[in-house]
């Protein structure tokens, strides 16, 4: 069956001639294993540079090699004393016209330079292949009347060729295979045809560097964070207030700026909040700035505690489990020890915003309140999203405090955004503005194949992509396998000398490889979301919601495929 390139399907450009329209239609319907190239250009290697070149048609056959092919339209007049060609028109005017046979000659020769100059030549194995040129002249009824000698009448075609254009084939390749300077002769073959598109037809498409199209989503996320930011004004004359919203509404993001606010109008300031790596982050974007500490919430409270201890001489610990035997050291007995502790040292401050406050448990809150300067005028803010309660400790917040919800992401795309909120309970909460790609899938049966396909994937992103191995980010879903996860990548080695490292190493190069839990508040550009397989179900949900709204541009699945499929299966 024919294969045309490129398949107009009936609708051609304005400036097509006619004659070459005729001559497509009829190499439409022939019924041969044919491979039709209307309008063909080409630039070639030549000693003396680079030379141009182009064909009405190029129409190849597996086994019978190829044929270019010049098409004139109208009266054709042939001058062989001269070598002056003209084509006569309808309205009778004459123009004159390069000689058709010696265009397709060069023509022919080359195709057959460039065929040979590309790299894949040399694979195909083909010594010498049948190589022709003819010319076509589908207004003429008596082409054979313009035989010349360079003009043979085997590889003259008229209007009588075009309803039976498959023997009029044959005899011009025919003619080609037969003759002497084409003897012990290679077919093209399968190999040689699909060379022959890769060079004449193939498809490409030109796109930006995906580190490029991620610095464009960045600036349009830039611009939609500052529009949220602008409920911050809304907030100035309350005290107390519990902000909540989905992933990706920036509460992290208005988080520090309130902070920051807060802290340049004098008041000493605390930002807090429960996951350590997040806390490392918030120290990092809020470094240098006055009257502004940051803390994870633990760390706090032991720097709380152990002043407290050397300057009373107590052990508080000891005393919080002594009251409350058969309780946890970090959910329990580190917050009553820092409520103790605010009895004896004078650590307090103007105003407290907490982020993440979902993950503050019920004896959290106290020492918090206890913090304040006053507890009924200093200013609390609580950034928070029940959606995110991996930890399965979401409290009741202080009861005065005013609750306002943010509606609209300003992280993810328009795709991982529809994914994350598939498994999101709440208010409703507006798609982003930014389209971005699709969500791709690293299906592989067993651990140590995700991680070669994982290893794939992230080469490809630095060495052809070039994004930056701080902007990839591998999470691992099923934290209780953590080790196995980390262990096969492990043993894979990046390019350019990088490595695999955890989100608390923010200072090394490489690309960070976590589990969902720990990196919650956090987020990444290109984020590739692993173990799927064996999920629990209890923290399925929860689990999917976070890890997948940590992705801002580009999020891929890893695993088995029916376990990436189920993720999306709903959307």
């Amino acid at each position: 069956m024919v294969r045309l390139y490129p398949d107009y399907h009936g609708e051609y450009a304005e400036d097509t001639p006619s004659a070459e329209i005729k001559f497509y239609e009829a190499c439409s319907v022939l019924k041969g294993d044919y491979h039709v190239f209307h309008s063909v250009g080409w630039i070639s290697r030549a000693e003396g540079g680079a030379r141009d070149g182009e064909a009405d048609f190029l129409i190849c056959h597996p086994d019978r090699g190829f044929l270019v092919v010049e098409v004139k339209g109208g009266r054709i007049r042939a001058d062989y004393r001269t070598g002056k060609w003209s084509s006569i028109d309808r309205n009778g005017r004459e123009h004159d016209i390069k000689d058709p046979f010696r265009q397709s000659m060069k023509g022919k020769f080359n195709v057959l330079s460039k065929f040979k100059e590309h790299r894949d030549w040399g694979r195909l194995g083909l010594r010498k292949i049948s190589a022709g040129h003819a010319a076509f002249f589908p207004d003429v009824d008596d082409g054979r009347a313009l035989q010349g000698p360079n003009a043979p009448v085997e590889i003259i075609g008229d209007r009588s060729d075009l309803s039976n254009l498959d023997d009029w084939l044959d005899q011009a390749l025919s003619y080609w295979s037969t003759s002497d300077t084409n003897q012990q002769v290679n077919p093209l073959g399968a190999a040689g045809v699909q060379l022959m598109q890769r060079i004449f037809a193939r498809v490409v498409e030109a796109r930006p560097l995906l580190s490029a199209q991620i610095v464009l989503e960045e600036n349009e996320r830039l611009r939609l964070t500052n529009r949220q930011i602008q409920t911050l004004d809304l907030l100035s004359r309350q005290r107390r207030v519990a902000i909540s919203g989905g992933a990706g509404t920036g509460k992290t993001v208005l988080a520090v700026e309130k902070a920051k606010r807060l802290a340049e109008e004098g008041f000493k300031t605390l930002l807090t909040c429960y996951n350590v790596p997040l806390a490392a982050h918030l120290e990092d974007v809020c470094r240098g700035h006055d009257n502004l500490e940051v803390f994870g919430y633990h760390k706090l409270c032991k720097r709380i505690v152990d002043r407290a201890d050397r300057d009373s001489g107590r052990d508080l610990i000891a005393e919080a489990k002594a009251s409350f035997p058969g309780f946890d050291l970090w959910d329990h007995y580190f917050p009553i020890a820092m409520a103790y502790a605010l009895d004896v040292v004078d650590e307090r401050y103007d105003a407290i915003v907490v982020d993440e406050g979902q993950d503050f448990g019920e004896e959290y809150w106290l020492p918090i309140e206890m913090l304040l300067r006053d507890g009924n005028t200093s200013p609390l803010y609580i950034f928070h999203d029940e959606n995110q309660d991996v930890y399965t400790r979401a409290s009741t917040f202080p009861a005065d405090a005013s609750p306002i919800t943010l509606s609209f992401n300003c992280r993810n795309t328009r795709a991982i955004h529809e994914a994350a909120y598939h498994y999101y309970k709440g208010p409703s909460i507006d798609a982003p503005e930014i389209d971005g790609d699709d969500i791709q899938i690293l299906a592989a049966l067993d651990l140590r194949t995700q991680a070669k396909k994982i290893l794939e994937f992230v080469s490809r992103l630095i060495t052809v992509e070039r994004v930056p191995s701080s902007s990839i980010v591998v999470l691992i879903a099923d934290r209780m396998k953590r080790k196995d996860y980390e262990t096969a990548l492990q043993h894979l080695s990046l390019p350019s000398g990088l490595g695999w490292k955890g989100v608390a190493n923010t200072g090394k190069p490489g690309v960070t490889v976590e589990t969902v839990a720990r990196f919650k508040g956090l987020e990444g550009e290109i984020l590739i979301l692993w173990g799927l397989d064996d999920l629990p179900d209890e923290e399925k949900r929860e689990t999917l919601y976070v890890g997948i709204s940590r992705a801002k541009s580009v999020l891929a699945l890893c695993g088995r495929d029916e376990a990436c499929s189920d993720v999306l299966a709903s959307l």
